[in-house]
């Protein structure tokens, strides 16, 4: 448990050296070499360095439950290779499910859709690769609250996207501001705990490989991790293990209950780029006292949603350039998962400088779900580049089913060909036409200065 098995020529400090003489030095069948290398984490191996990291484009039905479409895009994207796949989008606790803002989305807070799940394992399972479960307690200060429901977070802080910090391609004249959330209680915090516990354990009895505990972006887990958003005076505030309490007490709960053979990762905060702010050496540090507590690897994620631009950036390196990968990849003993490298060479670069030990992918997943296989074999110029162009973001704002305009079959894995479900006839040209007045900077302008002048 909590212990990374290297098996290649880039196990060891001096064979790295040996490779990487200078930044930027290797070449294309060094870094086949380094991407094809397999990575064991607790009772896993992966068979390369790419994972597929977490997003709700996960197509479930209606109420929830993973359906044709949810296992044939899983296992489209274990065809192509991949090392490992982690599920976005799981809800994993009942007011999680109460308060999203996008629907629909995984439900695994629920014996109800098990055997739908063991569907997805099985069918990810037949082509030998590991599938983990993001889980998450709720979606705090991003919630929708409810007639009688409030929304809650460590402590009574919204959020304000401003216009500018909306990704590539996102438009929202005037920016966002979230409601103003309650401060939850212990005894909120402590039913989140124990909710989330559960929620492991129905993944590993649908056959899952493991489950990724998730506090990132501003959903309600990353609230406590940084005094800019956690001002409480109790045990879940204050100093780094008290803002680190709800984490350890999830990851301490899931091994008591299923031991230590069962995968636990954590999705954390870089660097969220607010000020104040603990900076990568404060998160990681809250990082490495969950480390203690029992995980096998810790994924990397970039900004907040007052930075989204930052969580989809639009060119590769910023975890890399800055040294903030660095800083965790020194403080932890665990595998580190890096986000945000798209181009095949970067991604191989920054696991031989010693970084990382994997590269998660998203939105370049949706693009190309054979880039793993053409990655490791070395077809780089075969692979279908993601254009960050955020299309396939704009549709899940927008309540729509996620596409790519570069790869026609996504969204679509399990109609094999078939033509399209009568309602899908109606509903994609009315889609189309919102996405043309939503995507016009022209007509969003015009928009944003009714809303400025409202203001």
């Amino acid at each position: 448990m909590g212990a990374v098995s290297w098996s290649s020529e880039i196990d060891r400090p001096e064979d790295r050296h040996r490779i990487m003489m200078r930044r930027g030095s290797l070449d294309q069948s060094q870094a086949r070499a380094v991407l094809s290398a397999p990575l064991t984490i607790n009772s896993v191996t992966l068979p390369n360095r790419i994972v597929m990291g977490p997003m709700a484009a996960n197509s479930p039905e209606p109420d929830g439950r993973p359906g044709d479409q949810t296992v044939a895009f899983f296992e489209r994207r274990a065809r192509g290779g991949v090392g490992m796949i982690i599920a976005g989008g799981v809800n994993s606790t009942r007011r999680s499910y109460e308060e999203t803002w996008f629907r629909p989305l995984l439900r695994l807070e629920t014996d109800e859709f098990l055997p739908e799940f063991r569907k997805v394992a099985d069918a990810v399972h037949a082509h030998d690769i590991p599938l983990i479960a993001e889980i998450m307690p709720g979606f705090g200060r991003m919630g929708v609250p409810g007639k009688t429901r409030p929304i809650i977070s460590a402590s009574p802080m919204n959020v304000v996207i401003p216009e500018q910090n909306f990704p590539n391609g996102v438009i929202v004249p005037g920016g966002r501001s979230t409601p103003v959330p309650d401060e939850a209680s212990i005894a909120e915090i402590e039913a989140f705990e124990q909710e989330m516990i559960l929620t492991a354990e129905r993944a590993m009895r649908a056959g899952w490989d493991g489950v990724e505990v998730a506090a990132h972006m501003s959903y309600f887990a990353s609230s406590f991790l940084s005094p800019r958003t956690n001002w409480r005076t109790d045990r879940y505030g204050g100093s780094v293990e008290n803002r680190a309490r709800f984490l350890v007490n999830i990851v301490a709960g899931i091994r008591r209950k299923l031991g230590n053979h069962f995968v636990v990762g954590l999705r954390i905060i870089a660097n969220d780029y607010m000020e104040p702010s603990p900076g990568p050496e404060g998160f990681a540090a809250i990082a490495k006292k969950v480390e203690e507590a029992g995980i096998d690897y810790v994924a990397l994620s970039t900004g907040c949603y007052e930075r989204m631009a930052d969580s989809a950036p639009m060119v590769d390196g910023a975890l890399i350039d800055s040294g903030d990968a660095m800083i965790f990849k020194k403080a932890l003993s665990v595998p580190v998962l890096l986000q945000g490298l798209h181009d095949p060479m970067n991604a191989a670069r920054a696991i031989a400088e010693g970084h990382g030990d994997a590269v998660m992918l998203a939105r370049q997943m949706l693009a190309d779900p054979d880039y793993a296989r053409k990655a490791t074999d070395g077809d780089f110029e075969k692979i279908v580049r993601c254009d960050r162009g955020n299309y396939c973001m704009r549709r899940l704002v927008l309540g729509m089913p996620i596409r790519c305009k570069l790869n026609p079959q996504m969204g679509r894995e399990s109609r094999r060909g078939a033509v399209p479900p009568p309602d899908r006839l109606i509903k994609a040209p009315i889609e189309q036409a919102v996405l043309a007045a939503t995507g016009s900077p022209t007509l969003m302008g015009i928009a944003g200065k009714f809303v400025r002048k409202s203001h």
